[in-house]
């Protein structure tokens, strides 16, 4: 760009002249206007513009001149922005009127074929768009390498950011490889997270101008194709950014307001990329792999707004992230990206938002509380695994009880106090089984002989992975002699919709729905007595079927097959030939939507269904051992029919250890006068829960040590 010399001079002292000399021809004069058109008169500044542009028109395989042009338009920058984008009381320099904003866009407009050109001839040649001009430009001269890359990411994101510019500079695909080849110059030749954030914005507002907001894949499809057809590497190169981006700034929270837009940017980068229609298959499915889920989330926690006005005006779009996580928890492996989104702290970000807006309903709409209900409905469906009970634990410690109070104006708040009634009474559940059942304890069956290994020992099936082994012997006998040849392929396909659940998720699942019979067998008996007299409990199978949480959950009872299967034939000899033997019971569960379950078996023996006994002294006490924010349980007369009745069994249901904890910490932690919503006013650690439960057996009200071990 032009330096300091005899005609930038000029210009400011006699601009006039200045002007008529550049129109008349004047090389020198022209390639000062960068420097000197944002300090003249609003008239001259667009008669300096012609004058380049005229120029230019003329040579246009002049890069001197190319880059003079990049920097006229970057100086211009405040005088090209939409009026109706801009704040209503944004200052302007130079008291910019829309009129002038209109003249310079219609002259730029009138002028697009000079300007492409120019672009196309930076693209090609100029330093700042290859990594090896760089590379040897921040070697002889690394100051004006860095106003070069700030010049042209200014004069990228002035261009896209007007939508009649932009819509006529970029109407053609091919000027998408402009921006695209200055951002991977750039990023690629920098350390992650130290490229200028200006690059961000130009890459993003050039993609934003209308490939974004559709099913086109073509600005990836660009992008790859100039990272050298490689997927992955495009795919880690946005996530590192965003990644070392976002740790840079929370450690220097001084970071100026362009590092904060920067970041701003790459988080829309990295959500188009990932979970967007315009994003190609292979990097969003590379970009879940490589961890997008918790880097997008702490990305979005790190800026989140702290005031109502800087939420609804603030480069980053929080609830076009929360809409994307809505749907993103569906996906196949919803249960691994709602533990992962916990951890990074995506309740923070829903209850912070939801507390900025609380007293200002009407600047929220249906799609926005939806996402909310969404999200809220499909993480409850997922407190039935260990690994996102844990995370929202950890997560719900991170929020301030105030921030939950203020969300009791919205519609869906009775979902979200239901979240957090599960959520306590899952954790309960599951700290109690994490403590009593040691790693070396824990075991599953083996889907052949159906007798029990520590995990450890159980090998999963290489295609399906949902069905289990203890040895290379039983898997071949499954393969030859059972079904599972046949199952297979249908269990294999099923993972496209939802993923098999991971071993640990698998062993906490089924003790829970085992628990689940145990604390309503007293009435599950009276139903076996009426329907199955005489029939052992090794005779029967159970099954378990966890609708959303504001259902009741489903039990049903039969009976064996009377023409077996091979899975069935065996579990019918296995209870042969142990009267005491395992029961079988069928977990049915949700994936992130209604239109998916999933089902898996699990071996209990009979005296895990025998609930801890009552002291006597507590005989009388009984009834406060129960809480009534606690799971319901119906029982379902035929899983076949939708329509058949449901009988309620919640009402006996026998007193046992979680339930004599959830009482002991209502009694000892409760502030609601409400005790149903006693779990949204309870702040808590899970250190807080084992504590809790610690202190419980300080008056530990059974005989025994209550039946978690098998």
């Amino acid at each position: 760009m032009a330096s300091q010399s005899n005609e930038v001079e000029e210009w400011l002292r006699n601009p006039r002249r200045a002007t008529d000399l550049a129109k008349a021809g004047s090389r020198k004069h022209v390639l000062a206007i960068p420097t000197t058109i944002g300090s003249i008169a609003l008239h001259l500044r667009h008669t300096a513009l012609e004058a380049i542009l005229l120029y230019c028109s003329a040579e246009v395989q002049d890069l001197e001149l190319a880059e003079a042009l990049l920097g006229s338009i970057a100086s211009l920058a405040p005088d090209l922005e939409d009026p109706d984008d801009l704040p209503p009381k944004a200052p302007r320099r130079g008291s910019t009127r829309p009129s002038s904003h209109r003249t310079f866009e219609n002259l730029i407009v009138r002028y697009s074929d000079v300007v492409c050109k120019m672009l196309r001839l930076c693209s090609a040649k100029s330093d700042c768009f290859s990594k090896d001009g760089i590379s040897a430009a921040s070697i002889l001269d690394p100051a004006r390498l860095r106003t070069q890359i700030q010049t042209t990411g200014t004069c990228l994101q002035a261009i896209a950011s007007n939508k009649s510019i932009g819509a006529e500079i970029f109407k053609d695909d091919n000027m998408l490889r402009v921006p695209i080849r200055f951002w991977l110059a750039t990023v690629l030749e920098s350390r992650p997270g130290d490229a200028n954030p200006i690059v961000h914005e130009a890459l993003f507002s050039c993609g934003n101008i209308r490939y974004f907001s559709s099913d086109s894949t073509k600005f990836f499809d660009i992008l790859i194709e100039e990272n050298g057809g490689d997927a992955h590497d495009t795919a880690a190169l946005f996530i590192s950014e965003l990644r070392t981006t976002t740790k840079e700034i929370s450690k220097r929270p001084d970071k100026n307001f362009s590092y904060k837009k920067g970041l701003a940017a790459l988080i829309h980068l990295n959500t188009m990329m990932a979970f967007m229609p315009c994003s190609d298959i292979t990097l969003r499915s590379t970009s879940l792999r490589l961890g997008m889920v918790s880097i997008l989330t702490r990305a979005v926690s790190q800026e989140m707004p702290r005031t109502r006005q800087e939420l609804l005006r603030f480069e980053l779009n929080v609830f076009g992230y929360l809409m994307v996580m809505s749907d993103v928890l569906t996906y196949c492996e919803g249960v691994r990206w709602a533990a992962e989104a916990l951890q990074a702290g995506i309740l923070t970000i829903m209850t912070t938002t939801m507390a900025l807006f609380s007293e200002y309903l009407q600047f929220l709409g249906e799609n926005e509380t939806e996402a909310f209900e969404r999200i809220i409905r499909t993480l409850s469906n997922y407190l039935i695994h260990y690994s996102v009970v844990r995370a929202a634990v950890d997560a719900l410690d991170a929020i301030e009880p105030e921030a939950i109070k203020k969300m009791e104006v919205f519609s869906f708040f009775p979902s979200w106090t239901k979240f957090q009634c599960v959520l306590l009474e899952r954790a309960v559940f599951m700290s109690l089984l994490e403590r009593q059942i040691t790693s070396r304890e824990r075991k599953l069956h083996c889907d052949y002989c159906l007798k029990l290994f520590p995990l450890q020992e159980l090998k999963k099936c290489e295609k399906c992975r949902r069905t289990y082994y203890c040895s290379k012997a039983c898997q071949i006998m499954d393969w030859r002699h059972s079904n599972h040849r046949n199952a297979c392929a249908n269990l294999e396909e099923k993972n496209a919709d939802i993923m098999p659940l991971s071993t640990l998720n698998r062993l906490f699942l089924g003790r829970l729905a085992c628990y689940d019979i145990r604390r309503n067998m007293i009435s599950l008996s009276h139903i076996i007595q009426k329907n199955y007299p005489g029939t052992p409990l090794n005779r029967l199978r159970f099954f378990v079927f966890y609708n959303a949480p504001e259902q009741a959950i489903g039990i049903h009872i039969a009976p064996f097959p009377e023409t077996p299967s091979n899975f069935f034939a065996r579990a019918a000899q296995c209870a042969e030939d142990d009267d005491g033997g395992p029961c079988l019971v069928q977990i049915l569960y949700y994936g992130g939507t209604p239109e998916y379950t999933s089902f898996f078996y699990f071996m209990a023996p009979q005296s895990y269904f025998s609930a801890p006994k009552l002291l006597e002294q507590y005989q009388d006490v009984e009834e406060t051992m129960k809480v009534d924010f606690r799971s319901k349980v119906v029982y379902w007369c035929d899983p076949d029919d939708p329509d058949s009745g449901l009988i309620e069994i919640y009402k006996i249901e026998d007193a046992d250890e979680v339930g004599a904890i959830l009482s002991y910490i209502r009694m000892k932690k409760g502030k609601s006068e409400d005790l149903t919503y006693f779990p949204s006013t309870f702040k808590y650690t899970w250190k807080d829960i084992e504590n809790a439960a610690l202190a419980c057996r300080r008056c530990w009200p059974f005989e025994d040590e209550g039946i978690f071990k098998l």
